[in-house]
């Protein structure tokens, strides 16, 4: 996803109230996340779901983003984004 794409990601999920997405792991969320859930209410708000919720929920995102052919997620990244989800997860 390119920058303008990304800031366009951010701009808009930033708009919906979702927590600390000008973080590096929030960043990190709204550019991966955001390049499929764009239409519509843009990224998933992370406190919808408990992380036991998000746990059983990222391995799915894994298929989506395979038969979408898209670059899967590096370690860094997954990591970053469970850091995110982690953090912000529904109690």
């Amino acid at each position: 996803m390119g920058l303008l794409a990304t800031m366009g990601a951010v701009a808009c999920v930033g708009l919906t109230g979702i927590p600390d997405l000008n973080t590096p792991d929030g960043r990190v969320y709204a550019h991966r996340c955001g390049g499929c859930h764009t239409k519509g209410h843009g990224v998933p708000d992370p406190r919808f779901r408990t992380m036991t919720e998000w746990q059983e929920v990222l391995p799915k995102m894994d298929r989506l983003i395979q038969e979408r052919t898209l670059p899967p997620l590096t370690e860094i990244e997954r990591a970053s984004i469970i850091r995110y989800l982690s953090t912000h997860a529904k109690s």
